[in-house]
């Protein structure tokens, strides 16, 4: 019998490292396409009916192999929320980043918040509002699931907060307002833009006032109160 070859431990060391990055990779593919379903049971049937089994149906996978990638509803839900909070504030992140100054931050903020959530409401209301609206204790959140969340504020906030910083070295500011919390009072403008559309288009019944309209409003009123 003819011995068996053996790749060089540099070479195997290699393969290994491949085929774990195509498992990642085969995995990452399978949690997205669970949460693309879940969002699709979830807008279709609501909150109630978006069971594991319902979501594994959807997927076409059993409820077992559901299992291996979300240990309960709770959790498939909370990463669907995240996934869409997530994607939003990188968004938020790159668009102030490239604003010359706080005033510029604060418009980028408030027309990116807009902007990305407008076409997809449904992501908004389930990120925003379904913790407002579902029955008491039905939506609870762990501290390793906090943990996750707050470091986005930093990519909602720390940009603007930051520009606006450098601009108060230079001049105050009319408002006085500190750069955190003006950067949290524009987007505070931007979600309740969307809660209000969201509103009113449910009903058919458009705002008087077109986003662009808003949002040039919006960041007049945060330019005035930043200038000297």
């Amino acid at each position: 019998m003819a011995p068996t070859k053996r790749l060089p431990a540099p070479a195997l060391n290699a393969a290994v490292v491949k085929r774990l990055a195509r498992r990642e990779r085969r995995r990452d593919r399978s949690r997205e396409e669970i949460l693309d379903a879940t969002r699709r049971v979830l807008l279709r049937s609501g909150v109630a009916a978006t069971t594991l089994d319902a979501v594994a149906k959807e997927v076409g996978v059993s409820k077992t192999a559901l299992y291996y990638y979300f240990p309960s509803k709770d959790t498939l839900l909370f990463e669907l929320v995240f996934r869409a909070l997530r994607t939003h504030a990188q968004a938020v992140h790159d668009a102030v980043e490239e604003a010359k100054d706080g005033a510029g931050a604060l418009r980028a903020l408030v027309r990116e918040s807009v902007k990305a959530f407008t076409p997809r409401l449904e992501d908004f209301r389930l990120a925003f509002l379904h913790g407002q609206v579902a029955s008491p204790g039905a939506v609870h959140l762990d501290a390793q699931q906090f943990a996750r969340l707050r470091p986005l504020n930093e990519l909602w906030l720390a940009g603007a907060a930051k520009k606006l910083t450098q601009d108060r070295k230079k001049h105050p500011g009319r408002a006085q307002v500190e750069p955190r919390l003006m950067a949290f009072l524009a987007y505070l403008s931007a979600i309740g833009l969307l809660t209000m559309k969201g509103m009113v288009e449910s009903q058919d019944d458009p705002l008087v006032y077109s986003d662009d309209q808003l949002i040039e409003g919006f960041a007049r009123i945060f330019e005035a109160a930043t200038a000297p």
